[in-house]
């Protein structure tokens, strides 16, 4: 009987730390997806689910669409920092595409090809893509093309609102120069998010999807207040943390 309870503790013990790594898992993603680069993938294939855990684990969300079309709705919803179109896609022509990226947007484009469509992929390039990758796309080629061409990423890691200075890669925040100290992760994603709004208002809708997520993490109107006043009290004296009645909060200088 003793053998077994202790079997059966040791059972549980490891369903727990299995069941805490899924969460560091999704918290990790949900972080990242609020606060990282976004790179959206244009391709008919199959979502790789290796690319985009190996991707997050670098601060990139990676988001996957099957064609062109839909590629162009989710660059309008997104705005990310870099695009891989693969040249096979559905919809319009891979080309075409391109060109309407450059219409609304400054996004870094890589041309996806496989072997038998090299020359596809040479359109591409003179139709506006940055660089290229083959098939399987892996996070080892994705990232040096990323490192290579560091604007990709880097404009979407940082916001500023006057003195007020945020870099998603480092984690800081600083108010004329100086490092805002020992800042909560929830009070830095909804500064970033009240930043990249300002001064426009985020309704209480917003900002839970913006900094807790899915449905079943989202907080009470009482949890954003609190986190709201603290941010206030530390941004005291230099932006001002409006909370509208009915409609949301925003955030404004002086």
């Amino acid at each position: 009987m003793t053998a077994e309870l202790g079997a059966q503790a040791h059972d549980d013990l490891v369903a727990d730390r299995a069941q805490r790594h899924v969460n560091a898992r999704a918290a990790s993603a949900h972080w990242t997806e609020a606060t990282g680069a976004h790179l959206l993938v244009v391709d008919p294939r199959a979502d790789d689910a290796n690319l985009t855990r190996d991707m997050s684990a670098r601060g990139v969300h990676v988001t996957w669409v099957p064609s062109t079309l839909d590629g162009l709705l989710e660059y309008g919803r997104l705005s990310p920092s870099a695009v891989i179109v693969a040249s096979d896609c559905g919809g319009i022509p891979a080309t075409e595409f391109i060109a309407k990226i450059y219409e609304y947007g400054s996004a870094f484009v890589i041309a996806g090809f496989a072997a038998e469509d090299v020359t596809d992929a040479g359109r591409m390039v003179l139709a506006g893509a940055g660089a290229v990758v083959s098939r399987p796309y892996t996070s080892d080629d994705v990232w040096e093309i990323l490192q290579r061409h560091r604007h990709a990423i880097e404009d979407h890691a940082q916001v500023s609102l006057g003195p007020i200075e945020l870099d998603a890669r480092s984690y800081t925040v600083r108010v004329h120069g100086d490092v805002l100290p020992d800042l909560p992760l929830k009070e830095f994603e909804l500064l970033r998010v009240l930043l990249y709004r300002a001064p426009g208002v985020l309704s209480d809708d917003e900002l839970r999807t913006s900094v807790w997520g899915s449905e079943s993490g989202r907080p009470a109107d009482n949890t954003i207040a609190v986190h709201a006043a603290r941010l206030r009290s530390r941004l005291q004296g230099v932006a001002r943390i409006r909370r509208i009645r009915g409609r949301g909060y925003s955030l404004t200088l002086g």
